[in-house]
């Protein structure tokens, strides 16, 4: 996210970067799965936890939960017959690690702004309720 763009509240603003989907994949259970870390899979998390900073703190502190719901938001995005129990039944303690840093490279992949972003959002940035011409 943009490190030095926030709102009045001091929320961090969110840019046209920020909402590039990331897409890898991963194989669990020696199949492989799309992991899509989309809108999709951002407002499937905003549904879970109520938002995505509350989301992003508990996969920082490593709980279960959220590294489940983090794993079904990703798969559900290119999968939406896939439960949140299944996608449980996918997780190990060995492949718990491998899970957690995929996600955290998708997470930190749709949200790094180089120098070249952060000038273009500065110049051409418009109050939120205002759209250019």
């Amino acid at each position: 996210m943009s490190k030095n763009k926030k709102y009045h509240n001091g929320a961090k603003r969110v840019t046209g970067k920020d909402l590039k989907p990331q897409v890898t994949t991963i194989e669990l259970k020696g199949k492989k799965y799309t992991m899509n870390f989309d809108l999709n899979a951002m407002a499937e998390l905003e549904d879970i936890f109520g938002n995505l900073r509350i989301a992003i703190a508990e996969l920082k502190q490593k709980k279960l939960k959220a590294v489940r719901s983090f794993l079904y938001a990703v798969l559900k995005s290119s999968d939406e017959e896939l439960t949140e129990f299944e996608v449980g039944k996918l997780i190990d303690m060995n492949n718990f690690s491998t899970i957690e840093k995929a996600i955290t490279n998708l997470i930190n992949n749709a949200f790094e702004e180089d120098e070249n972003d952060e000038k273009a959002t500065s110049k051409n940035e418009l109050p939120d309720h205002q759209t250019q011409a």
